[in-house]
C-alpha cells in the first residue's frame, strides 16, 4: 500500500512523505502482540508508545523511541501535540511506528489520529491489538458471552461521570474506571439493576500482578477501597462462570532478571522480564509512574549474572521471604548472598 499523495504536490516533497502504522499492543502481557505489529515494530524507523504499553514490550525494539502517554491529571503529552508528533516525523519520510495499549479503535483515539492523517495526505494502515475486555475476559475466565447466560455485551467508560451509560445489555464491561468505580456502580443501581447483579473489577488485566475483585453490585457499592489503573469493571451474569483457581492464577509468576532461562516451563510459569540494561529512548517520568515491580505477585526470582543482581539492588532494597531465588552460577549467587541475604535485607529477616 502506498502513501496517499496529493496530486498538485512536487513529487519530490511526496517521496519525503513517511508511512504510519497505528498498532495495538494489546492490554499488558506482552506475548499478546500481533505477528504483524511485531515486524513492523522492528522495521519501524520511530516509536510512539503510549502509557499503557509495557517496558518489557517496548524494549524489543531498536528504533528511537516517544513516550506519548497520557494519564488523569497528568498529560505528558495532549493529543494535538501527539498528532504534530505524529505529523513530524513523517515529514521527514519516516515509517513510524504508533503503539497503543489495547486496540486503537476501542477507546483508543486511533479514529482522531488517522483523521489527520487523512487530511495531510500521510499513507497509515491500522494493525488492530487485543483490547482490555477480550484480555481480561480471557485471563480470568469471566466469559463476555455464553449460551443461556449472556448474548449480549456493551463497551462503555467511565467517563465523564455526568454521562455514564448503563446499556440494555446481559454483560457491560466499563474501561478506564479506577478513579469512578463507585460512581459507575450507582448509575447502574438507579438503572434498575437488581443489587445482587454480579460485578467484577479487574485491575492489571493480563499482566503478571492481575488482581480480580467480584461481589454483587450491592456489596461493591458499600466498599470503600481505592482502585487502581488500569481497571476494567464487568456486569452481568457470566461473571458467575470465574472459579478463584482459574488458569492464569493457577501459574507461578517468576521474575527474569537478565538474560531468559530455559529453566521455566511456560505451561508452568507466567515470565516477568526485567532487564538489566539500559533501554535507550525510554521517558524517564513514565518509568517514575510506572513504579518498582510489585514483588508481592512474585513466586521465584532467576538472576542471570552478578550485574543483574547489582542492578535489580538499585530498584528494590528487600526481597520478600516467600520469593524463591535461582541463580545461573556460583559468582551470581555470591552477589545475591552479599546484597540481600549478609545486609539482611529480605523482608521478614
Amino acid at each position: 500500500m502506498n502513501a496517499i499523495q496529493d496530486s498538485s504536490e512536487k513529487g519530490s516533497d511526496a517521496e519525503k512523505r513517511g508511512y504510519v502504522y497505528i498498532i495495538g499492543a494489546g492490554p499488558g502481557d506482552p506475548e499478546l502482540l500481533t505477528i504483524k505489529a511485531e515486524r513492523v515494530l522492528r522495521e519501524a524507523d520511530v516509536i510512539l508508545y503510549d502509557d499503557l504499553v509495557s517496558i518489557e514490550l517496548i524494549a524489543r525494539y531498536n528504533a528511537p523511541k516517544i513516550y506519548t502517554g497520557k494519564r488523569k491529571d497528568n498529560h505528558h503529552f495532549e493529543q494535538d501535540a501527539i498528532n504534530e508528533e505524529i505529523l513530524r516525523h513523517a515529514r521527514e519520510g519516516k515509517t513510524i511506528a504508533r503503539l497503543k495499549g489495547g486496540d486503537p479503535y476501542i477507546f483508543g483515539r486511533g479514529g482522531e489520529e488517522i483523521e489527520v492523517l487523512r487530511q495531510n495526505g500521510i499513507g497509515y494502515e491500522i494493525i488492530p491489538g487485543i483490547t482490555a475486555a477480550q484480555g481480561a475476559s480471557a485471563y480470568t475466565e469471566i466469559p463476555l458471552t455464553m449460551r443461556k447466560i449472556s448474548s449480549s455485551v456493551a463497551f462503555c467508560t467511565g467517563h465523564p461521570v455526568s454521562k455514564i451509560q448503563v446499556p440494555d445489555t446481559d454483560t457491560i464491561v466499563y474501561y478506564m474506571v479506577a478513579s469512578t468505580v463507585y460512581e459507575v456502580l450507582d448509575a447502574i443501581a438507579q438503572k434498575g439493576r437488581n443489587e445482587n447483579t454480579a460485578v467484577a473489577i479487574v485491575q492489571n488485566a493480563t499482566r503478571y500482578n492481575q488482581k480480580i475483585i467480584t461481589g454483587t453490585l450491592g456489596e461493591l457499592r458499600k466498599r470503600a477501597q481505592p482502585f487502581y489503573s488500569p481497571a476494567l469493571l464487568i456486569i452481568g451474569d457470566s461473571i458467575k462462570q470465574f472459579i478463584e483457581d482459574n488458569w492464569y492464577s493457577k501459574k507461578k509468576k517468576v521474575l527474569i532478571a537478565g538474560d531468559d532461562s530455559s529453566l521455566f516451563d511456560t505451561v508452568e510459569f507466567i515470565k516477568v522480564h526485567f532487564s538489566c540494561k539500559q533501554v535507550e529512548g525510554i521517558d524517564q517520568d513514565w518509568l517514575e509512574n510506572e513504579g518498582p515491580l510489585d514483588l508481592d505477585f512474585i513466586d521465584e526470582i532467576y538472576f542471570s549474572s552478578p550485574a543483574c543482581v547489582r542492578d535489580f539492588r538499585k530498584h528494590h532494597k528487600t526481597l520478600p521471604k516467600k520469593i524463591v531465588v535461582n541463580t545461573a552460577d556460583q559468582s551470581t549467587q555470591a552477589e545475591y548472598t552479599k546484597l540481600f541475604r549478609l545486609s539482611g535485607e529480605c523482608a521478614g529477616e
